[in-house]
């Protein structure tokens, strides 16, 4: 039992809590955002609880009851932000209007249909024109509308997206108000804007210039500009059912290899006195504007947060600590948009980078290998059993599938996604000759890929199909942070290395 007590202890697991001090931030502004799916308050009596409860820890401190009331404000805040963020409509639902909406998606092929994301920027009905400002969901069942058209139609808003209740609640939460059906007779007049604003449309335009193989060069554009317009759907279901799906959608990874990219090229500043400071700031630019090329999903905000974070330490030279960085990146988006809470992108980004945190991380600093081939792919092989297994939980609740296979093929594909991503990039920025040549090995490694992702799917223990229920994911969600939080409180043994002088078996020569 002693030696239990000396292995383990609860003062050491508090010391390093102090380190995440926004991770409890996150936790008490998320509870706010649930009791407001939950209850219905009056906003005005909930902002003055809150200030009440600023007051009141501010008066207290340093008595532990202030704790209790800061605690009561960020429960109330997380109320207060998802109450002023909801969406809500301001276009009349189920009316005949005339109304003026832009396409701000490229259409994506349906049974029957094409989906693509809309806004309403302006209606009118007897009362005269309204302006508006409201996201929709546009189903098309003509093919003569592309991304950047114009529409003035004569159709009617339903607040119904989808008849499953699940994905109709989630698009609400996306910031969706409702959808509208488009076809040639509802059309009064169309006209197509150029968004030469978006610098993801332009990224898309330049990539498909050195177009050659249509499944490949998907991946490519999926992976580069965060667009999965053109992959077909066989390989859309190869990809979900290895469980690797994730490398389509630009996150972590993805920006981490730009920030790498750059971080090479701006080595020669360094020579320069605080020319550090100027690469770093450098970086969080590119990196965002890379962000910004991909799309703004909530895996690419949540990832270009974490490492700007990581390169204003860097420049101000302080410490960075990653479980931290992600609370702050999760807290700010948040913020923005409350309901990101209930995104499954959103979720499933967190959970696969707070298991690379947690455990991957402090595994790979322990390991004892000094060749860096044996200790890089050992690094992805703990990187991606880490992901997987803190993402299972919530994509077999979601998808009602557990992708095995994801676990055996990261090492395998990791070479590829690099080579697909770092070419890609470099077609960007490349003189026309080299671009294309980039581009062509940013082809071969995703045709690679897709083969092997493509037999992965056939074999039978690929994917295990079976839905967790909400029960069972809580139990495996705190089973992980059982485990996560007795591997913090463990005291590590310092170990001090000597010189050859200073060990037993050394002796002075004798005279």
């Amino acid at each position: 039992m002693a030696q239990w007590r000396t292995r383990f202890s609860l003062a050491t697991l508090g010391h390093r809590l102090q380190a995440v001090p926004m991770l409890l931030v996150v936790v008490l502004f998320g509870l706010g955002i649930v009791l407001y799916e939950s209850y219905v308050l009056p906003l005005v009596a909930v902002v003055s609880i809150m200030l009440l409860a600023v007051l009141a820890a501010w008066l207290l401190v340093p008595r532990w009851p202030a704790w209790c009331y800061a605690a009561l404000a960020l429960i109330l805040l997380g109320y207060t932000m998802a109450e002023l963020r909801a969406p809500h409509s301001s276009t009349p639902y189920n009316e005949s209007l005339e109304m003026e909406v832009s396409v701000e998606s490229t259409p994506t092929p349906r049974s029957g249909y094409s989906l693509a994301e809309g806004r309403i920027t302006s209606w009118s009905n007897d009362e005269g024109r309204h302006r508006a400002d409201d996201r929709v969901v546009l189903w098309l069942r003509t093919d003569s509308i592309a991304f950047g058209d114009r529409l003035t139609l004569a159709s009617h808003l339903t607040p119904r997206i989808s008849r499953h209740a699940s994905y109709d609640r989630l698009m609400h939460r996306r910031g969706m108000v409702g959808g509208i059906d488009i076809n040639r007779y509802n059309i009064l007049n169309s006209s197509h804007e150029q968004p030469s604003s978006s610098l993801q449309q332009r990224a898309v335009e330049q990539l498909r210039e050195h177009l050659r193989d249509s499944a490949s060069y998907a991946v490519v554009e999926a992976m580069v500009a965060g667009s999965r317009d053109l992959m077909p759907r066989s390989l859309r279901e190869a990809y979900a059912t290895t469980g690797l799906a994730h490398l389509m959608a630009v996150s972590g990874l993805h920006l981490g290899i730009v920030m790498v990219i750059i971080t090479t090229l701006l080595l020669p500043l360094r020579l320069l006195h605080r020319g550090h400071r100027i690469s770093h700031i450098l970086t969080i630019v590119a990196i965002w504007l890379f962000a910004t090329m991909s799309g703004l999903s909530p895996s690419v905000v949540r990832a270009a947060l974490m490492l700007s974070i990581l390169q204003l330490s860097l420049a101000g030279s302080g410490h960075y600590n990653s479980l931290n960085a992600l609370c702050v990146a999760a807290f700010a988006m948040l913020v923005y948009r409350p309901n990101y809470l209930y995104d499954i992108s959103f979720e499933l980004s967190v959970m696969a980078v707070a298991g690379i945190v947690l455990w991957a991380i402090p595994l790979i600093r322990n390991m004892r290998m000094r060749r860096w081939l044996p200790r890089m792919m050992a690094t992805t092989i703990l990187i991606g059993i880490a992901a997987t297994l803190w993402t299972l939980p919530l994509v077999s609740h979601t998808f009602g599938n557990m992708p095995i296979a994801s676990i055996v093929l990261t090492p395998a594909v990791m070479l590829f996604s690099y080579a697909i991503v770092i070419c890609g990039i470099l077609s960007l920025i490349m003189p026309a000759s080299l671009a294309a040549v980039m581009m062509a090995a940013a082809e071969w490694a995703a045709h690679m890929q897709n083969s092997v992702v493509e037999y992965a799917a056939t074999l039978p223990f690929a994917s295990i199909g079976h839905t967790m229920s909400k029960g069972e994911v809580a139990i495996c969600y705190a089973t992980y942070i059982v485990i996560t939080l007795l591997a913090g409180s463990i005291n590590r043994k310092k170990v001090v290395t000597l010189s050859y002088a200073d060990t037993p078996r050394y002796r002075e020569p004798q005279e």
